[in-house]
C-alpha cells in the first residue's frame, strides 16, 4: 500500500562544508516537491538524510558518530524512521558501508542530490501529492538556512585537478559547470523557500575550482546575479591559485557588488612542497594575486590556507610559510594539519615523515604569528564606518557581517540593539567598528537607512 508523502516528514543533517549545505537544499527541495514537510525535530521525521564529508579523517569520524546518533534515535525513539547517508562519505566507502552499517535503510551518492525525492518514491512506495505550498509558512520559521540574509549556489561540481593530498576527484568526479540557468533556478528555489521571511542580500558562488571555469564564464554569472534587486553582495569562494586569477581580480572594478574579500588556498609555499603535493609551485604568483588584489583596494581581504606537516617537509620549508605568513598581509587563514588518506597518491605512495606533535607545533607557530599580524591591521580599523549585513539577532545583541568576511568562517561584529529603531536580520545599517578581540569586532551603530 503506497503512504502519501503528505503525511511524511523529513529531516536533513549536513555535515562538511558549505558546498554540502547547497546540495542538502537541492535534496529538500526535491523533497518538498514530493509533498513531504520537514520536521521540526529529527527524531519526528519519517526520514533522517545524514548528508556526509569524508574528506580528512576527523570528517570521516563525525559522519560514522552522526550515522551511530541517528541509528540510536530511530531505535529508542523512532522505530519506523528510515534513516539514509548521503554523499561523499558514501561515494568514497560505499562497500564499507554496505557490510559494516547494514543498519541504514539508503544510500544515495554525491550526482544524485537533485534526485532524492524520485529515489524513495520508488524505494519507499511513496505516493508524490505535490509542493507542500501549504506549509511554507511553518518551513519558513523553522528552517534556520530561510533565517540568514545569505545563501551559496553552486556554480560547478567536480574537480580535474590532481592534487596529491586531496579526494575529491574520486569523490565528486569530473569538473561539470553549471550554466546561468542552473544557476538562476538555486536562486529561484531559495527564494520561494523563503517566501517573505529573510531577504537574500547576499550570495556566495561555490564549486570545488571556481577559476577552472574560466573568467568568461564566470563574469556571466556575476553580470547575471549582478543585475538582481536587492542581492547586494555576490562572494567568489574556493580559487584555485593558477594564471588566470590576476585576470579576474579585474572584475572586481567591474561589478561594485563583488565584496572585497578573496578565498584562494594556497596550500603551502615551498616550492619544493608544492611540487610534491601536485600544485603549482610559482609562488611569486601567490604574491602578485595578493598586490594585484590590495592594489584594486586597499582593505581588499585576502582568505587562505596551509597544509602543515606533508611528507617531506623540512624545518626550511615551514621557515618559508612563517616568512610568507609575516611578510604578507594574510587577513584569515585556515591550518590544516596534514591527514594521510587512502585513495590520493600522497597517502598510498609517500611515508609520513612528521609526527603529528611536531605538525601542532608548526601549526601553533604559524597561527601565532598571523594572529599577531591580523590583530595589528585590525587594530587600524577601529574608528571606521562600513555599511554591514545582519545575520543574526539574539535578545539585543546584533550579529553582523563585514563586506569582507564570509558567513559563517569569518570574523564578526556584534553592537547593542537599537531600542529607538530595531535592526532586523537582512538589514545593512552603517556601523562604526569600536574594539577588536580576537576574531570579532565590537561596533556602535550609526544609521540605519
Amino acid at each position: 500500500m503506497k503512504k502519501s508523502a503528505a503525511d511524511l516528514s523529513f529531516h536533513i543533517e549536513t555535515l562538511g562544508c558549505p558546498k554540502n549545505r547547497v546540495d542538502s537544499r537541492r535534496m529538500r527541495t526535491s523533497l518538498l516537491r514530493l509533498g513531504m514537510h520537514e520536521a521540526k525535530k529529527a527524531e519526528a521525521a519519517d526520514f533522517f538524510l545524514i548528508n556526509s564529508c569524508s574528506f580528512i579523517r576527523e570528517a570521516q569520524e563525525e559522519t560514522i558518530q552522526t550515522v551511530f546518533n541517528a541509528l540510536k534515535v530511530k531505535e529508542k525513539k523512532s522505530p519506523n524512521m528510515k534513516v539514509g547517508l548521503v554523499g561523499c562519505f558514501v561515494e568514497r566507502f560505499s562497500e564499507a558501508v554496505k557490510q559494516d552499517i547494514p543498519e541504514l535503510d539508503f544510500t544515495i551518492g554525491t550526482q544524485r542530490y537533485h534526485e532524492v525525492g524520485a529515489l524513495i518514491t520508488e524505494k519507499f512506495n511513496v505516493e508524490p501529492s505535490g509542493h507542500a505550498a501549504a506549509l511554507q509558512n511553518e518551513l519558513q520559521s523553522t528552517n534556520a538556512d530561510c533565517l540568514r540574509p545569505f545563501t551559496w549556489l553552486r556554480i560547478a561540481q567536480g574537480c580535474d585537478r590532481k592534487c596529491a593530498f586531496c579526494i575529491i576527484p574520486t569523490i565528486r568526479g569530473k569538473l561539470v559547470t553549471y550554466p546561468v540557468k542552473d544557476v538562476e533556478t538555486q536562486l529561484g528555489d531559495e527564494q520561494a523557500l523563503r517566501g517573505d521571511t529573510v531577504p537574500i542580500r547576499e550570495v556566495v558562488l561555490v564549486s570545488q575550482d571556481t577559476i577552472s571555469q574560466g573568467v568568461a564564464a564566470l563574469e556571466e554569472v556575476i553580470a547575471h546575479l549582478s543585475a538582481k534587486p536587492g542581492i547586494e553582495w555576490i562572494r567568489l569562494q574556493y580559487l584555485f591559485p593558477d594564471r588566470r586569477v590576476p585576470e579576474l581580480l579585474q572584475l572586481w572594478r567591474k561589478y561594485p557588488k563583488l565584496t572585497p574579500y578573496l578565498d584562494i588556498p594556497f596550500q603551502h609555499v615551498s616550492p619544493r612542497v608544492l611540487t610534491a603535493m601536485k600544485r603549482p609551485s610559482d609562488t611569486g604568483l601567490f604574491s602578485e594575486i595578493i598586490g594585484e588584489a590590495q592594489n584594486i583596494a586597499e582593505d581588499f581581504e585576502i582568505r587562505t590556507s596551509f597544509i602543515v606537516g606533508f611528507p617531506g617537509e623540512e624545518q626550511s620549508d615551514f621557515e618559508m610559510l612563517k616568512d610568507f605568513v609575516t611578510g604578507h598581509r594574510i587577513d584569515k587563514l585556515a591550518l590544516f594539519r596534514y591527514s594521510h588518506e587512502a585513495g590520493t597518491s600522497a597517502g598510498d605512495k609517500l611515508a609520513e615523515t612528521l609526527t603529528d606533535t611536531v605538525k601542532y607545533e608548526r601549526m601553533n607557530e604559524l597561527r601565532e604569528l598571523h594572529l599577531n599580524r591580523r590583530k595589528e591591521y585590525a587594530l587600524g580599523l577601529i574608528g571606521r564606518r562600513e555599511r554591514m549585513l545582519v545575520d543574526e539577532i539574539a535578545g539585543g545583541e546584533v550579529t553582523l557581517r563585514r563586506a569582507h568576511d564570509a558567513p559563517e568562517s569569518d570574523e564578526i561584529v556584534t553592537v547593542t540593539q537599537s531600542p529607538v529603531s530595531p535592526l532586523k536580520v537582512g538589514d545593512m545599517p552603517l556601523v562604526e567598528l569600536k574594539a577588536y578581540t580576537e576574531y570579532s569586532f565590537l561596533g556602535e551603530l550609526v544609521s540605519n537607512p
